[in-house]
């Protein structure tokens, strides 16, 4: 209102008006690109996948409205984001504001409930029953629009909030990253085993497999213990580990092998759980065997259980190669000492011998540092 006010003034003064400044070009037209084809797929596939149950049970559900409603808001939301971004005067007053974080915060929350209700084995929309998928173009173009809104925030915040999240888990140290995303996954297996046991062993089951519903309750246990131990890991690296350059002295590097030995024995214990878990959830009879949300985040929660394993054992023989070089290192400056080579300033002392007589006393040396004979 005010840069209109200042326009209006100077058109009655007769001054010439300041050009508006450049539009400058969103970073995120990609993303915002991606979103848009992905909802504009997961909202015709989940009108269709609505449309096939609704032959069966003419009664609408609780996760079809859940479905149609989440995918129809993202789909809205990715179409006003694009269209505001072809304009340069809608895109002045949308790049870097509040209503375009505002915007990417609900894009993304609508994707994740639209995850959620598409890929639930109880909903039968993307998935079965058996927590296969059933319907791919759901399934990938829900994950999709999630992955967009996702990294439409993280690019906003390390363009006009100065927060690069990818630096911030690097800093931390290169495993670090590996257990956040290793706190997901495990959710992820949590959350699918616990929705085919409700599938296929709840109450309103008509057959309960017993095999099928011991390693679903296997899953649910794993998962949980995943996310647990993953998350008291990232924590302890947050809060307790020292970097190199800091000044605590040591004390400091104290915590850190304190934090080196909690990060192995995590680590050991979940890939010994989760090879288990591979094999039970994965195997012909696991609710797991179908490609689906717990296939994939079990692999991939051993996978990352596996990366940090090797990355401690590295680093453990990495210490082990320095602690034996600092010892042999410490013997050899012993020896030097012993024959009287003083390692500060390199001078050249004389050696104590014990003679017959045992009274201490130095032999002569010339200038080169050689024994002289006595006469």
């Amino acid at each position: 209102m005010k840069g209109m006010k200042n326009l209006l003034q100077r058109q009655r003064r007769g001054e010439p008006s300041s050009p508006p400044p450049p539009h400058r070009r969103s970073p995120r037209q990609i993303w915002y690109g991606g979103l848009f084809l992905s909802s504009l797929i997961a909202m015709g596939s989940t009108f269709e996948a609505v449309k096939m149950q609704r032959r069966f049970s003419p009664a609408p559900t609780s996760g079809q409205r859940w479905a149609v409603g989440s995918s129809t808001a993202t789909f809205s939301l990715a179409f006003a984001l694009v269209a505001m971004q072809t304009a340069p005067w809608t895109a002045r007053l949308l790049a870097g504001t509040k209503l375009e974080l505002g915007s990417i915060v609900a894009a993304a929350a609508f994707a994740c409930a639209s995850v959620g209700t598409a890929t639930n084995p109880a909903t039968g929309m993307a998935v079965n029953a058996s927590g296969g998928i059933s319907f791919g173009n759901l399934y990938y173009s829900t994950w999709a629009g999630f992955g967009c809104g996702a990294a439409l925030l993280a690019s906003f915040l390390r363009t006009e909030r100065g927060v690069d999240v990818s630096s911030q888990l690097e800093s931390r140290g290169r495993r670090f990253r590996l257990w956040v995303i290793l706190v997901v996954t495990s959710l992820i297996v949590m959350g699918s085993s616990a929705s085919s046991y409700d599938a296929r062993c709840g109450e309103d089951a008509n057959f309960r497999p017993p095999k099928y519903c011991r390693r679903a309750a296997f899953g649910v246990a794993a998962g949980c213990m995943g996310c647990v131990f993953s998350l008291g890991a990232a924590a302890t690296r947050l809060l307790w580990l020292k970097r190199e350059n800091d000044d605590g002295g040591e004390g400091g590097g104290r915590a850190n092998k304190v934090v080196f030995v909690a990060e192995c024995m995590l680590s050991l214990m979940l890939l010994c759980f989760y090879c288990f878990a591979v094999a039970y959830l994965t195997s012909e009879e696991g609710p797991g065997a179908p490609l689906g949300n717990l296939y994939y985040s079990t692999w991939i929660s051993f996978g990352l259980i596996l990366f940090i394993a090797v990355s401690c054992f590295e680093e453990l023989q990495a210490a082990k190669l320095v602690y034996l070089r600092n010892q042999q290192g410490s013997s050899d400056a012993s020896e030097r000492v012993a024959s009287g080579i003083n390692l500060s300033n390199h001078e050249r002392l004389p050696p104590i011998i014990l003679p017959e007589n045992g009274n201490y006393e130095a032999n002569r040396q010339d200038e080169n540092g050689f024994r002289l004979k006595t006469p």
